[in-house]
């Protein structure tokens, strides 16, 4: 369900944006979405369809890139990609691990005129 706040979010900050920008409707929402964060991309274009209607993403089609987890851990100094958020390093097994990527959300690009 945390999807749908966030969908909330995304579609208030794009026609706000478009406002700011002079566009009368979004086409394409470009977005990163790092794997550590738990979304679901399936759930926020679910969402995105509702959410959508009577704004300047009526017709807008949302793309997701997504970012792998990275991880880098302080006592073997290895850097590795992970599939899932376990965080243990898997070449040494200890639990000193930095998050590198995965956390991002953002958009990248609206497309519009």
């Amino acid at each position: 369900m945390h999807e749908f706040g966030i969908t909330k979010a995304l579609v208030d900050l794009c026609n706000t944006e478009a406002e700011k920008n002079n566009l009368a409707k979004i086409y394409k929402i470009h977005l990163k979405i790092g794997k550590f964060t738990g979304f679901s991309p399936d759930s926020i274009r679910f969402y995105f369809e509702y959410l959508k209607t009577g704004t300047k993403c009526q017709d807008a089609e949302i793309t997701f890139n997504e970012v792998p987890i990275r991880i880098k851990c302080a006592s073997c100094g290895k850097e590795n990609k992970i599939e899932e958020p376990i965080l243990v390093c898997p070449d040494c097994g200890k639990m000193t691990i930095e998050v590198i990527s995965g956390r991002e959300f953002y958009v990248a690009s609206i497309e519009g005129d």
